[in-house]
């Protein structure tokens, strides 16, 4: 056999230096894609889960915030058609005369005087007034000191029945912290679900319920 020559020996090992490089390359790309597999199927479902999970969050928060928006605008609008609304007179009276009973058979004794003195006093000079608009509470010596309020200042309403339902005992606590009290006020019932019809519905589920429901 014929040798080669040394110039295509040369030429021959030029081309196994370039040809190897070639083949590791293939080989190691060859076992990459062997070893690379597809995302599995409890994969694709947990990702979706995760997307549609921010996705109700999202509709839930628009939602809340659409409805904090509405409910914002339906007290706006009750504040504006309190302010046109013509005011008129629920109930207007003194407090009752029993809180004077008491006080009277405590008269037997010195100290107890005062006391009556004071109930004769409300008796005829404070007045509580309840309208559409505000409640108002007349009172002092001259029964010229007056403490008004509308309904969108009250915070919540707590009362006491007297007399076996005769008559109640309220306090009204106010959003600036003030407190008014309603001593002896008469047709408690029908005025304090009156009043509970006009407060906002935060103020309505603080206060204490009618006494039918209680």
């Amino acid at each position: 056999a014929l040798r080669a020559s040394p110039w295509k020996r040369a030429k021959m090992a030029r081309r196994a230096r370039c040809v190897v490089p070639l083949l590791l390359l293939l080989a190691a790309a060859g076992s990459a894609f062997v070893g690379w597999q597809a995302p599995s199927r409890s994969c694709n479902t947990a990702l979706a889960a995760e997307k549609a999970k921010k996705k109700k969050q999202k509709m839930s928060l628009a939602e809340a915030l659409d409805r904090q928006k509405k409910e914002a605008e339906m007290d706006k609008s009750k504040k504006e058609e309190a302010k046109l609304e013509a005011e008129e007179t629920f109930w207007e009276g003194p407090p009752s005369s029993t809180e004077m009973f008491a006080p009277f058979l405590s008269c037997f004794v010195v100290i107890g005087i005062i006391p009556f003195i004071a109930a004769v006093n409300r008796q005829f000079r404070v007045k509580y007034k309840i309208t559409n608009q505000r409640v108002s509470v007349t009172g002092g010596l001259d029964g010229k000191d007056i403490t008004e309020f509308s309904y969108q200042e009250i915070y919540e309403m707590k009362y006491g029945m007297r007399f076996f339902g005769y008559c109640a005992d309220m306090r009204i606590n106010l959003r600036d912290g003030a407190k008014v009290e309603l001593f002896g006020l008469l047709n408690f019932e029908e005025n304090y679900n009156f009043m509970l019809s006009r407060v906002d519905k935060d103020a309505r589920k603080r206060s204490d319920p009618p006494p039918s429901v209680a």
